[in-house]
């Protein structure tokens, strides 16, 4: 029972509306802890945005005490290695979702870096000793061996139906995640619901709490 009330940091995405980085954490500032900041590459226009931006990020952790996680780039380890150069220190924040490369500059970074953890994709599973554990793509790809994974940071949360990912969160995905992880759901630190919606993220914010709610009652009803 313990387990299931703790307090867990619950984000969502810097994407559910069209705009800025801050134009979405503004409008979720409110009512979750902390915003993933989707820097899927590094160019001219990204870094100058986020030069721009970063005082009322900034501001909005001031007022609402919210905090960011970062999706690094995709498409190559030297923006990887460039945006972390960038942001870290000016904001407050307290992880970096990484996908694997094959390098050894790679696997020094993981070495040297203790707030970056490794994100399982659809096509690969890489274990490292800190991970992002995606739903969606344990789902609809290549399965994630618990007894192989040390540490889990973070979990993305979303709905999966039918092959597709990112969707309104829904209970049977919930419940299948529950089936994958036990009670260790509530244990792990950053819960992100990993959606590109408003309309669907506030849905699925509603849902996560009814079903988490009424979990807690039945355990507390088996428990007597």
């Amino acid at each position: 029972m313990s387990k299931i009330i703790k307090k867990q940091l619950i984000g969502t995405t810097s994407w559910l509306v069209p705009g800025t980085y801050y134009e979405n954490a503004r409008l979720v500032a409110q009512f979750v802890d902390f915003v993933e900041l989707l820097v899927y590459t590094w160019d001219s226009d990204t870094k100058n945005l986020l030069e721009l931006e970063l005082p009322k990020l900034n501001h909005l952790t001031e007022v609402y005490g919210l905090k960011y996680t970062v999706h690094l780039p995709t498409d190559n380890f030297e923006n990887v290695k460039k945006v972390v150069d960038f942001l870290e220190g000016k904001l407050e924040i307290i992880n970096y979702v990484v996908h694997p490369y094959v390098s050894n500059e790679f696997e020094e970074f993981l070495r040297t870096f203790e707030k970056v953890s490794v994100e399982n994709l659809k096509e690969r599973v890489y274990y490292s000793d800190r991970m992002v554990i995606d739903i969606g793509h344990h789902l609809t790809g290549e399965k994630v061996e618990l007894n192989k994974v040390k540490k889990i940071t973070e979990i993305h949360l979303m709905g999966v139906k039918d092959g597709k990912d990112h969707l309104s969160i829904d209970e049977k995905t919930l419940s299948t995640l529950h089936d994958i992880l036990g009670d260790e759901l509530f244990d792990i630190e950053l819960l992100c619901f990993e959606i590109f919606s408003m309309k669907d993220f506030i849905e699925s914010l509603v849902t996560w709490q009814r079903w988490k709610e009424r979990l807690c009652k039945l355990v507390g009803d088996a428990n007597g």
